[in-house]
């Protein structure tokens, strides 16, 4: 069953749930992160990524269950009114029920370095928790290594290592958890 969004805002930032009227703005962050998308899936970001993000379950072969995907606009606004700070796409009970994975948090390169990231991770754990979630999990991949370095800071440990390809590279994913 699929429950309420979560609440999640801050003094920093405030989350609001995409719809498909908000694909444009997404397109428009996917590409203003196109380092991102080069380091992870070895291209640039393609016209049809952003509805992929509305449609994609946490891996490949996996049903998405009860996903939660958020805009994330910076408090105070430093975009324009129909841009995005960021996004955050997650799944409830996921991969096992008590869990809440995050498959992708992605933020502006304006917005990086500038302590969103952090309030947007504890606001999240903190709704998990209030949801019944006993742990955080997400993967990461190797070559990320601010991303890895940021995981770390907020409390993630390795699970485990595996070989896989996405997009056009292949990566070592790490998989990351951070007990509630």
């Amino acid at each position: 069953m699929i429950g309420p969004l979560p609440r999640l805002e801050s003094e920093r930032f405030r989350a609001f749930p995409l719809t498909p009227e908000h694909g444009l703005a997404l397109a428009r962050l996917l590409d203003a992160s196109a380092d991102y998308s080069l380091l992870v899936m070895g291209r640039a970001p393609e016209p049809g990524d952003a509805n992929t993000v509305y449609m994609a379950g946490p891996e490949d072969g996996r049903e998405p269950g009860d996903k939660v995907l958020l805009g994330i606009e910076a408090i105070p606004r430093t975009a324009a009114a129909d841009e995005l700070s960021g996004v955050l796409d997650a799944f409830r009970d996921y991969p096992e029920p008590g869990v809440w994975y995050i498959g992708l948090l992605l933020f502006s390169p304006e917005q990086r370095g500038r302590g969103l990231g952090e309030a947007v991770v504890e606001a999240f754990a903190a709704a998990a928790k209030a949801g019944g979630a006993h742990e955080l999990q997400l993967n990461v991949v190797e070559q990320n290594g601010n991303g890895h370095r940021f995981w770390k800071s907020r409390g993630f440990i390795e699970a485990r290592r595996w070989r896989a390809r996405f997009g056009e590279r292949e990566s070592i994913f790490i998989r990351m958890r951070r007990p509630l």
